[in-house]
């Protein structure tokens, strides 16, 4: 069926990403597949934003995440390739899905609150702009 899927996480908000990664697995189990899981760090914008934290900032956070990103993916038991990428999340995972030749991307989407409707603006955005097909799991 599919031969590379893509799932994007924000690890930020672990029961989502533990969700997504064990709804993944469960799909994809029979499929003779690479599986791909990212999660993307916002970049500061502009550089005067970057003058306002340390300088290790950065590396740090990285690191973080990096650890975050593989508790997460043991935790699910899930086998997936990981990266940690740096930008705006729908450009990075519609960019990354390219790279990869990914056939299928695996996203979450928030429940409806009164922050968002229907699918938070980055599914909705890849979605919108990807030419792979994109699952939406909520």
């Amino acid at each position: 069926m599919f031969k590379k899927v893509l799932i994007p996480v924000d690890t930020s908000v672990s029961d989502d990403t533990q969700h997504l990664l064990q709804a993944a697995k469960y799909l994809t189990e029979n499929w003779s597949c690479e599986r791909h899981v990212i999660t993307v760090i916002p970049d500061f914008g502009m550089p005067i934003v970057g003058s306002f934290f340390d300088d290790n900032f950065e590396a740090e956070n990285r690191k973080s995440v990096e650890t975050a990103l593989a508790e997460a993916i043991v935790s699910s038991g899930i086998e997936a390739e990981q990266s940690v990428l740096s930008g705006k999340v729908y450009d990075c995972v519609i960019a990354h899905a390219s790279r990869l030749d990914a056939d299928l991307i695996i996203i979450g989407a928030h429940q409806p609150e009164l922050r968002e409707y229907l699918l938070g603006s980055n599914a909705a955005r890849v979605v919108r702009h990807s030419n792979r097909s994109v699952l939406v799991l909520r």
